[in-house]
């Protein structure tokens, strides 16, 4: 295997919000629309794949890396790490950048200062007031795994494995990887910018009207300045996280 490239774990079937990443939030631009337009933008050189599962429902995203000209790959429903070690063998992949398709306002800058430090270890993420990135409500950050990583997880058999990816690589207590976080401090803890519920959607919808659309600066601190003048949306962020804590 010979590269890195970033793969997006997307599918239709949320339990929560069905087809949360494809609602029309502006003249028919989808959250998922937003994030892949992100990615092309900041990451020329780097291939995206839009990774999904081979359930017909999930047809509808085939179509949708089509229009955007970056690759799809279809793998297994429930063994979510089957999907991604598999994709990887299908583009020579030895590096992955895993993005969420629910994290629409991912930070491209964050992104970045992974891929500059990264050297070559099995897991590179941050970790934000001591909490893994991946397990917090954030929704601005990718984390990189190796694909061997994956392979040897997968070669384990664990079925919590299975549906969460890099939990067994970065929970590893066995010394059997190379894990690294970056430390990360975000002040405002109730923030809550990934899509999983309609008030999520509401409240993004908000986010970009408000912020993202037109606005050059879509730096985090942009983003925490501006989600700091706006009391009422942080409240219902706040519930949001109280009633969806990972």
């Amino acid at each position: 295997m010979t590269g890195k490239g970033i793969i997006i774990q997307a599918r239709v079937g949320s339990t929560r919000l069905k087809n949360k990443i494809l609602l029309p939030v502006d003249d028919q631009i989808t959250f998922l629309d937003i994030l892949i337009l992100n990615l092309k933008k900041n990451f020329k050189n780097i291939p995206i794949i839009l990774a999904t599962s081979i359930k017909e429902e999930n047809d509808v995203l085939v179509t949708v890396a089509k229009k955007h000209q970056i690759k799809c790959f279809r793998g297994d429903e429930n063994n979510v790490l089957k999907r991604f070690t598999d994709c990887a063998s299908e583009f020579n992949l030895d590096t992955i950048i895993r993005v969420c398709s629910d994290n629409p306002f991912l930070s491209s800058n964050l992104l970045k200062e992974l891929l500059q430090d990264y050297q070559n270890e099995d897991y590179l993420a941050f970790s934000v007031n001591g909490t893994p990135s991946i397990l917090t409500h954030y929704g601005f950050f990718a984390e990189i795994v190796s694909t061997n990583a994956l392979n040897k997880i997968l070669s384990k058999g664990n079925s919590h494995c299975q549906e969460h990816v890099t939990n067994c690589v970065y929970t590893n207590n066995e010394g059997l990887f190379n894990v690294k976080f970056n430390d990360l401090n975000i002040r405002s803890t109730n923030i809550r910018c990934t899509l999983d519920t309609q008030q999520d959607f509401e409240n993004l919808k908000n986010i970009y009207f408000n912020w993202y659309k037109g606005n050059e600066d879509r730096s985090i601190d942009s983003l925490l300045n501006f989600l700091n003048k706006q009391e009422d949306l942080k409240r219902l962020m706040e519930l949001e996280i109280k009633n969806n804590s990972k």
